[in-house]
């Protein structure tokens, strides 16, 4: 079963990995997102692994939400993953309790039918822990469907300057967009648990961008392309910027505001 693939490598979030958090008290909570990435087999298409993920049993101890992010434009990551399995959890507490559920679940069933590693494997040393800050709550288009394409870019707190600054950039990078008639979900990712790679810790973000649509996405970037400056106001920038990555992201799961 896919959840027993999601689900059985997370013990080691509580046990394995330390944390790194950069907490600021006016950057608001928001879920907490595990993070694996994962490999196609050879023959194996996205849309097995997706049909798959959403053919699966989800209950209480499932997480709330569970999202397959195909990579379009991906870099060094395409040389080793196909996809990252995204899934959100609402709090420490809920996550553990619900891993615990479902791992402490027997399992007496006949497994006749395709199972996650027949079409996949996950690399558990890429398994983290983020918490996703909301930077344009409630003032964003949202994302209900099926799939939609998204971008997310890896950035590094400039000395001097603060996590809080980099929200602060945020923010008004959502404005600048939504003065322009975009107002795509936009978030802001910081690691809790797991490897920073060549990152110092408490220094490192992501910044994610999901428009509501592929059709909004392709909006959105014409915007820039047509002029916008989304940096208007913000100079000096408190963050240095990667060129974004581009993904699909293909609803698994929701399982409603929980």
């Amino acid at each position: 079963m896919l959840r027993k693939v999601v689900l059985l490598v997370a013990p080691a979030i509580v046990t394995s990995f330390f944390t790194v958090t950069a907490q600021a008290q006016d950057i608001p909570t928001g879920p907490l997102l595990r993070i694996i990435q994962c490999s196609l087999h050879d023959g194996v298409t996205m849309a097995e692994a997706v049909e798959l993920g959403r053919a699966q049993t989800y209950d209480e101890s499932s997480p709330s939400a569970v999202f397959f992010r195909q990579s379009i434009y991906g870099g060094s990551y395409r040389e080793s993953s196909d996809f990252t399995i995204a899934s959100y959890f609402p709090s420490y507490s809920e996550m553990i309790r619900r891993v615990g559920a479902a791992n402490a679940r027997p399992d007496t069933r006949m497994r006749t039918g395709t199972r996650g590693r027949d079409l996949f494997t996950c690399d558990p040393a890429t398994l983290r822990l983020t918490h996703s800050h909301p930077v344009n709550q409630g003032n964003n288009d949202g994302f209900t469907g099926d799939g939609t394409l998204m971008t997310t870019r890896f950035c590094r707190v400039n000395d001097g300057q603060t996590m809080a600054d980099a929200y602060a950039f945020a923010q008004g990078v959502a404005r600048n967009y939504a003065n322009a008639g975009d107002n795509s979900l936009y978030s802001m990712y910081t690691l809790e648990l797991g490897p920073i790679g060549d990152t110092v810790a408490g220094r490192g973000l992501v910044l994610a961008t999901v428009p509501a649509t592929p059709e909004a996405f392709g909006e959105r970037m014409d915007l820039r392309r047509n002029g916008l400056d989304a940096l208007e106001g913000l100079r000096p920038l408190p963050v240095s910027c990667d060129a974004p990555s581009m993904w699909f992201t293909h609803a698994i799961h929701r399982g409603g505001n929980n």
